[in-house]
């Protein structure tokens, strides 16, 4: 996989963003709501390349949280890449976790193409997911905890209250902090 490009921005709009990578130029799907970029700035991007028999498309993202966020999305019945990539855009990590816990639809009603049935879905989907670990890592961390003898509430506890954002935190180290606490 393709999990982070590095190149110089020849045109950005809307929904896409050119980038020259050596002598190649790259069309992402990146829409301009996640910031703006000056042509002929050099840009380091988290990309996901996404595989279907009717498009293959590499979608970008400028944070790792925002990437990982997005796959967590993807993994909710009937969100696609590209509404996955509005509810990055228009919400937020932030704005999708606060969502998530007051179980309040609203702020994703802000993004295009999303009613509040699609909105309760995805909220639903991801009531039990904590969004600050990439999804595999977080799963990986609380199956390791519950094979150790934790039942499910105690184990997601433990998880809660570690700074899972702290740069290099390996799952490893978050299964120890968790044995401690």
């Amino acid at each position: 996989m393709i999990e982070q490009i590095e190149g110089r921005v020849v045109l950005q709009g809307e929904s896409e963003l050119l980038l020259r990578v050596g002598p190649l130029v790259l069309r992402l799907q990146y829409l301009l709501r996640q910031g703006a970029f000056i042509a002929g700035s050099e840009v380091t991007l988290h990309t996901h390349l996404f595989f279907k028999e009717d498009l293959i498309a590499l979608f970008a993202f400028r944070e790792r949280e925002e990437l990982a966020l997005f796959r967590h999305l993807l993994t909710v019945p009937g969100v696609g890449p590209r509404t996955g990539q509005g509810i990055v855009a228009y919400v937020g990590p932030a704005g999708l976790g606060q969502a998530i816990k007051s179980g309040n639809p609203t702020a994703l009603l802000t993004v295009p193409g999303i009613g509040k049935k699609t909105a309760v879905k995805i909220l639903f989907a991801l009531r039990d997911t904590d969004l600050s670990l990439p999804k595999e890592e977080w799963r990986e961390a609380l199956e390791a905890l519950l094979a150790l003898g934790f039942d499910e509430g105690e184990a997601r506890r433990r998880l809660a209250v570690i700074d899972l954002l702290r740069p290099g935190l390996t799952v490893e180290d978050v299964i120890k902090e968790a044995l401690q606490g």
